[in-house]
């Protein structure tokens, strides 16, 4: 088969092109420091940086998921705190009220600071969050939760709901609890269920009647322990979280680390490769040149 010039001089070409190609993806490379510069450098790396990168996103929200659980916790955490410590408070001064020697004069002023309690309480119970939210009020957190008559009822404005956060692939916790699970359906010493509230009432109205009670300790101790339950709840709650978060920033490590592997390039081994693929690029150009200057006239007479 007979090679013509044009053949020749083509080929060259094709040649000198596809060299030049070749060291444009190593300049590439170099310069944005990536060794994916399209995902048809590497199909199957191209793909596992796309799995990787979606494993992130997740991570990322789950992290910031955890953050706002923390933030949540934190402040109801605070808030039961509080509410122990008024709930103390009244039990202090229902010790007061069972001795004898307490005069109508002493017994109106611990009525006065109970009913002050009792508000603060209720006041507690209707905390919002940073976002106007109320703590204690289950899903329908634009709605307060606890509302009084005036005449010593008291009435839970909220649902049953828990809110939970996703914190990882297979876990979410809770970051709130509902009012009713927290201030209501207290057991009583006389045998039937109160809230906190309706406690501490109960005890004002007997302080004013002049007829306070030692079965009002155990109404009052029994408020306490339900208090104190929630709180012990909520601090293994925030204990996870702490430790969820631990975990899922050394996932993000290790998810970082992976798509470097995968994605980063080796400047050593792109250095060298740049150096082959420039002599050859040159070696093209030579040929070409001498390509150039090749033709059957030459050689006639």
């Amino acid at each position: 088969m007979r090679i013509s010039t044009s053949q020749l001089f083509q080929q060259s070409v094709n040649n000198m092109m596809e060299q030049q190609l070749r060291l444009s993806k190593v300049q590439l490379q170099l310069s944005s420091g990536k060794r994916l510069a399209n995902p048809s450098d590497d199909p199957a790396a191209s793909l596992r940086n796309l799995q990787l990168l979606d494993r992130q996103a997740q991570n990322t929200q789950h992290l910031s998921n955890l953050d706002s659980a923390a933030s949540r916790l934190d402040l109801e955490g605070g808030t039961l705190t509080t509410g122990v410590d008024l709930l103390q408070r009244v039990r202090e001064l229902a010790v007061q009220s069972v001795n004898a020697a307490l005069s109508p004069s002493d017994q109106k002023a611990i009525e006065v600071e109970a009913r002050g309690l009792l508000d603060s309480l209720v006041a507690l119970a209707n905390t919002q969050n940073a976002n106007g939210e109320y703590l204690f009020a289950g899903y329908q957190v634009g709605t307060a939760p606890v509302s009084a008559d005036g005449a010593g009822n008291f009435t839970y404005n909220g649902d049953q709901g828990q809110p939970n956060l996703q914190i990882s692939p297979q876990r979410q916790i809770a970051v709130g609890d509902n009012g009713a699970s927290v201030f209501m359906g207290i057991q009583t010493a006389a045998g039937g269920l109160d809230s906190v509230f309706g406690i501490v009432s109960n005890f004002a109205d007997s302080l004013a009647a002049g007829t306070p009670s030692t079965d009002t300790l155990t109404d009052i101790d029994a408020a306490l322990n339900r208090l104190s339950a929630v709180q012990a709840d909520v601090g293994a709650r925030q204990r996870a979280v702490d430790q969820q978060s631990q975990v899922n920033q050394s996932f993000g490590l290790v998810l970082d680390q992976e798509r470097s592997r995968i994605t980063d390039l080796d400047y050593v081994e792109a250095i060298s490769r740049y150096n082959q693929e420039m002599t050859a690029y040159q070696a093209s150009q030579q040929v070409f040149s001498r390509v150039q200057g090749l033709s059957l006239f030459n050689y006639l007479v």
